[in-house]
């Protein structure tokens, strides 16, 4: 089987009118799109383009994975996704208490983790993970000096539990955000402190008095260049700052925020499903499979991701299917057959569900992301 899908649009405040439009060659207006989904989640299903069906009607189930393109020209939450067996909890819970699916103050919307993978299509920013202690030492130290009251959260480096006490205060702190944004002028910094402030600053900008601004000082900064990705599992703090990319995930919109954000935020809940653990450095390298062919590998089971560069040089043919598919065009035309005789053509920004088929190949030139369910 092998059907062309619709991508489902998304707008918040963070989007992008332009990225997409760019990126892809298409019109632009004033419409800011910020995600397009290609899937089976119930907030937004796919649908069969030649049918005008949800996609689930001919695959007959629901996909184990969640592909999306994200466009943003400010920052996303400061967020964390919960794993299987708290996003069971969370969702009955919630339900128990009576609320609706689209209430705003609900943070479980199905009982599903949401480990994700985001690769990126244009240099790309984000923050993901605590970084070494020492770090977050140095730069608290260099601020002390001219806001003495940041010296109190270098002592915290050394306690036992230093990122949760580190987290939640911050968190918890107009009073700090007050003192950063008054001293920000006289601080006299260079190096990882300068680029650290230097974004807290523009976050500031973003959303005024936000404490979400100064957790970014806790979690590693990384500037991904297009193929770059990243791997953000259970329990890691993360936003996306800017660019564009392609996000891929389980079936999951379970998101619990903690600033930077208009939306519902849920501090308690939070600090149960923050890991507070470092993370060196969370980029996933891809790994070469053939000639124009790499897959970004991932320590899950929902979903496989490849991305697959087709020229005449490099035409992929009789490649098994592992399981329900999307292949997502994001440069040139590439064009998709199966071993059923089947054959779409699809150009930039552009995708088909692929099923029921035992073989698949790729032709044409251009770019295309292709990603297996379990």
């Amino acid at each position: 089987m092998l059907r062309r899908i619709s991508g489902e649009l998304k707008s918040y405040p963070w989007g992008s009118a332009t990225l997409i439009p760019d990126y892809f060659g298409k019109a632009a207006d004033s419409s800011v799109i910020s995600e397009i989904w290609f899937g089976s989640h119930d907030a937004s299903p796919s649908v069969d383009i030649s049918t005008g069906e949800p996609i689930t009607v001919a695959l007959g189930k629901k996909l184990s994975f969640l592909m999306k393109l994200l466009s943003c020209e400010s920052a996303l939450s400061i967020q964390v996704h919960p794993n299987s067996d708290q996003a069971k909890a969370g969702f009955e819970k919630e339900n128990q208490l009576g609320l609706l699916l689209s209430d705003s103050n609900r943070n479980y919307k199905d009982q599903s983790h949401k480990p994700e993978l985001i690769i990126a299509l244009t240099p790309f920013e984000a923050l993901a993970g605590f970084r070494p202690l020492a770090e977050i030492r140095q730069v608290f130290q260099e601020l002390g000096n001219q806001a003495p009251a940041f010296y109190e959260l270098a002592a915290l480096c050394d306690k036992p539990d230093a990122y949760r006490e580190l987290f939640e205060t911050l968190l918890e702190s107009k009073d700090l955000v007050s003192t950063f944004e008054s001293a920000i002028d006289t601080f006299l910094l260079s190096g990882p402190t300068q680029t650290a402030a230097e974004l807290t600053t523009r976050l500031l900008s973003q959303y005024p008095s936000d404490t979400g601004a100064l957790v970014s000082l806790l979690l590693n900064y990384l500037k991904l260049e297009p193929g770059q990705a990243v791997f953000v599992p259970a329990g890691q703090l993360h936003a996306y700052l800017s660019g564009l990319g392609v996000e891929v995930m389980a079936s999951s919109d379970n998101v619990i925020r903690g600033g930077l954000t208009s939306k519902h935020i849920d501090r308690d809940e939070l600090m149960k499903i923050v890991q507070f653990t470092e993370e060196k450095d969370p980029r996933v390298e891809a790994s070469n499979i053939a000639t124009g062919l790499v897959q970004y590998p991932v320590p899950v089971s929902d979903f496989f991701v490849y991305r697959a560069s087709v020229s005449g040089a490099n035409l992929f043919a009789d490649l098994d299917i592992q399981g329900e598919s999307i292949v997502l065009c994001t440069a040139g035309e590439v064009a998709v057959g199966t071993s059923l005789d089947e054959r779409e053509v699809i150009r930039a920004g552009e995708a088909v569900l692929l099923a029921k088929a035992k073989k698949f190949s790729l032709t044409g030139s251009g770019t295309a992301f292709v990603v297996f369910g379990n």
